[in-house]
């Protein structure tokens, strides 16, 4: 390997710099993915196609949103604050971004003597970041309903930040818990300490505190059936009805946001982060890389085969040049994977193999959670104010307080 290289797979930098491009390709570029994801999502589970129009499957139809929103006109009410509702959303998807810093997208590698993790920064209070950065983003959700000079949206803002107030105590009962179970405030060594059998996992060592940080989650979140602040059939839509163009789509993309930055922290605290049940040592998954590419390519080939079905009322050429990428992308990832497995692969080669192989454990456990946010806001109905505030006082608070009990107790006894 050429000197150059080495040292620029060797630079801190380096490593700090791809855990940030994950971070944005989960967020804003994965912002498109997530919004066609839930429209056809939406189609499924309503029984109608969804989408399906503007190239294959309707991919391209995210795009044409995003040109149409971006050339709206951005209109800001007579007597509304101009400076706040201008910062408002920036306020809103800034903390959303920030927080992706210290996830910890793989565990420890080593590579020429010395130790590497993509992760842009490794702070001794992770998750204790992690909510407290959250928590800022009510402000700016206050802010846009007060600053509109519209009741709507300051109906909608009291409700957030009422909302938030109400469901951050149960969610950091619920983190409580996860703390004296794992001995430790720091993601990485919360993922450590899942390794081996699939019950080391936190779900199945607190499966109270799961289910109520998930329902906190959803309501801090602000999605169904926890939409209260911005309720069309109630209040317009809330904090962002004077919003337009740019400003709208600014809250749009930081609700996503949020649900992806969730759902990592779901797969890092309850279900072992990058890691396979079993799968005790970070060499093993550098040989798992091969298998994880053929099960792409066989994907590749079953998408591609449905693309250009004889079924489909017309085939496009959209549809042909679709077919054809992923034809592509199983030919390499099968070239890819039979040269990993009957080569000689260098140990430098070995490690980031297993980089690669636990940052897609972790893409697959994040895809499933996020999913359950699709799937749950389709599914359920929205529920009244008076009853989400009597959920996060009367029913989370009492239940989270008791768990934290019962944890405390589990774990002196050592039975956790």
């Amino acid at each position: 390997m050429p000197a150059w290289l080495q040292t620029v797979l060797t630079s801190n930098v380096t490593w700090a710099v791809a855990a940030l491009a994950v971070a944005y390709l989960l967020t804003l570029g994965g912002i498109p993915i997530y919004t066609w994801w839930e429209r056809r999502g939406a189609g499924l589970i309503q029984r109608r196609p969804g989408p399906n129009r503007r190239g294959p499957y309707g991919l391209i139809q995210p795009i044409a949103d995003a040109v149409k929103l971006a050339v709206k006109e951005d209109v800001v009410p007579e007597g509304a604050h101009g400076l706040f509702h201008a910062l408002a959303p920036m306020l809103v998807m800034t903390v959303a971004l920030t927080t992706f810093a210290v996830i910890p997208w793989s565990g420890n590698v080593s590579l020429f003597g010395k130790s590497f993790r993509l992760q842009v920064a490794d702070l001794n209070f992770g998750l204790i970041y992690i909510l407290a950065i959250s928590s800022i983003g009510v402000y700016g959700v206050a802010l846009a309903g007060w600053a509109s000079n519209n009741k709507y949206s300051l109906l909608g803002g009291l409700r957030s930040a009422a909302q938030m107030i109400s469901y951050e105590v149960a969610m950091g009962l619920a983190v409580a818990c996860m703390f004296l179970v794992f001995q430790t405030v720091k993601l990485d060594q919360m993922i450590d300490a899942q390794v081996g059998p699939l019950w080391h996992w936190g779900v199945f060592k607190a499966p109270l505190a799961f289910l109520i940080f998930v329902a906190a989650a959803y309501a801090e979140t602000n999605r169904v059936p926890f939409d209260l602040p911005e309720a069309e059939s109630e209040i317009v839509a809330g904090y962002h009805t004077e919003y337009s163009s740019l400003r709208f789509g600014l809250f749009y993309m930081g609700e996503y946001v949020h649900m992806a930055i969730t759902a990592a922290v779901t797969v890092i605290v309850f279900f072992g982060g990058w890691r396979l049940p079993w799968v005790t040592t970070v060499g093993r998954y550098g040989s798992l890389l091969p298998w994880f590419l053929f099960l792409i390519s066989i994907v590749s080939v079953i998408v591609a085969w449905d693309t250009m079905r004889p079924a489909r009322r017309a085939v496009t050429k959209g549809n042909i040049l679709f077919a054809l990428i992923l034809a592509a992308t199983a030919l390499v990832s099968i070239g890819l994977g039979l040269f990993l497995l009957v080569s000689h692969v260098p140990p430098w080669a070995v490690s980031l193999s297993a980089v690669v192989s636990q940052l897609l454990v972790f893409l697959v456990k994040f895809i499933v959670l996020f999913w359950m946010f699709i799937w749950i806001r389709w599914t359920m109905p929205r529920m009244r104010y008076d009853q989400l505030m009597r959920l996060g006082w009367k029913v989370l608070l009492p239940i989270g307080l008791a768990n934290l009990a019962l944890t405390s107790v589990a774990v002196l006894l050592g039975w956790i």
